[in-house]
């Protein structure tokens, strides 16, 4: 089995680690889970990890510091040391950019969800049995850097997410055909446009439930869901509970 470590400073996505990912189905299990880089930098150092999966904003020690001191403390023998996934709520190019040296594996989108970890656990099971798997990284995910089709496009729907997004519009603001770019798109990001833009929503809703009192409908409206009952069943599909239960879990932790 290869050693996962996972950091997150949200308590309830911690315990989403631990239960909602069938680690052992891909080879894996999750030997530590840390809330901030300096716990984090201690349980590397104590199990080892072939794996770690770490957020980029923490107090102390942020996700990026932790991936340069985790490349700097490497074992004797674990050559490049463990393979990384950076995860963020919020798509800041910058981030992937200072992260990129240090040669890591994903760059993904919060919130997660179960079939998406799923996925690139398949993958790196699949990667390590093939030839010269380990010879180069693969960016991945939302690593497209600003610039050219794709960037325009976050970059528009970073600033619209809140409203009706056409994907004719976006095909006009880049000159591209609606289908040319929506499959261009996915192949740069791993995602459909509007999976792209419901992330950016659920994950501004996660933010507006655990520092606002707001009705759960308010937010939904606020948010581009005219229909709470959707807004509800949509958050459920990507962060695993509803919005509700979600906040009374981040109060009572």
């Amino acid at each position: 089995m290869r050693k996962v470590l996972v950091v997150d400073d949200e308590p309830y996505m911690l315990e989403g680690w631990k239960t909602m990912i069938d680690w052992n189905a891909y080879g894996f299990e999750l030997c530590a889970a840390a809330s901030d880089g300096e716990e984090a930098l201690k349980l590397a150092d104590a199990t080892q990890p072939d794996l770690v999966f770490t957020d980029i904003r923490m107090p102390g020690i942020d996700g990026i510091d932790l991936i340069r001191k985790l490349r700097e403390r490497r074992h004797p023998g674990s050559g490049h040391g463990p393979k990384i996934v950076i995860m963020s709520g919020y798509p800041v190019f910058d981030y992937v950019r200072r992260a990129m040296p240090y040669k890591i594996e994903r760059y993904m989108l919060k919130p997660l969800i179960p079939e998406e970890i799923h996925g690139l656990l398949s993958e790196l099971a699949a990667s390590r049995e093939a030839p010269g798997a380990d010879a180069t990284a693969d960016a991945g995910g939302t690593a497209e850097p600003p610039g050219g089709a794709v960037g325009r496009v976050i970059e528009y729907v970073k600033e619209h997410y809140r409203e009706t997004i056409r994907i004719s519009r976006l095909a006009r603001l880049v000159g591209h055909h609606p289908v040319y770019l929506g499959q261009l798109f996915k192949q740069k990001t791993g995602y459909s446009i509007p999976e792209y833009v419901h992330r950016l929503r659920i994950a501004e809703a996660r933010k507006l439930l655990r520092r606002t009192n707001h009705k759960i409908a308010y937010i939904a409206q606020q948010l581009g869901y005219h229909d709470p009952d959707a807004f509800t069943g949509k958050f459920k599909a990507m962060v695993g509970v509803t919005p509700s239960e979600y906040r009374s879990g981040v109060r009572q932790d």
